[in-house]
């Protein structure tokens, strides 16, 4: 029996202590907190480590129905990219053509390309095909 159950009674204390577990399931203290984040820290690097031995495996797949998607993405990224800043200004007084939005272009190709260069040193170092 706890202090309110003695104080009260248990029924009275019921209250007391279902109010008591709700504060504490809402308050956490800084360790706590530092514990979650570095928990989910910790999935988030497993997820994108598990992302990309996917990604080596579907690079690596000699069928151009696993494998080619990335070019093919590539290609319709540049392709885009020349209509939009290209070919639409060009053609701007004499037909009116309806462009896409760049930016979700660039970072679509930017995130293909390896926005850190990674896919530079997997060349430079002859980890590629």
């Amino acid at each position: 029996m706890g202090f309110f159950d003695k104080l009260l009674g248990s029924a009275a204390a019921a209250p007391i202590k279902a109010i008591g577990d709700i504060v504490d399931d809402i308050h956490t203290s800084k360790e706590e907190s530092l514990d979650a984040e570095i928990k989910l820290k910790e999935v988030a690097s497993k997820l994108q480590s598990l992302q990309a031995d996917i990604t080596k495996t579907e690079a690596s797949h000699r069928s151009v129905f696993v494998a080619g998607w990335r070019p093919l993405c590539g290609w319709v990224c540049g392709l885009g990219l020349a209509l939009n800043t290209l070919l639409a200004p060009m053609l701007s007084p004499f037909v009116i053509m309806q462009t896409s939005d760049s930016e979700q272009l660039i970072a679509l190709v930017l995130a293909l390309c390896g926005i850190g260069g990674l896919r530079t040193v997997e060349k430079a170092r002859g980890l590629t095909r």
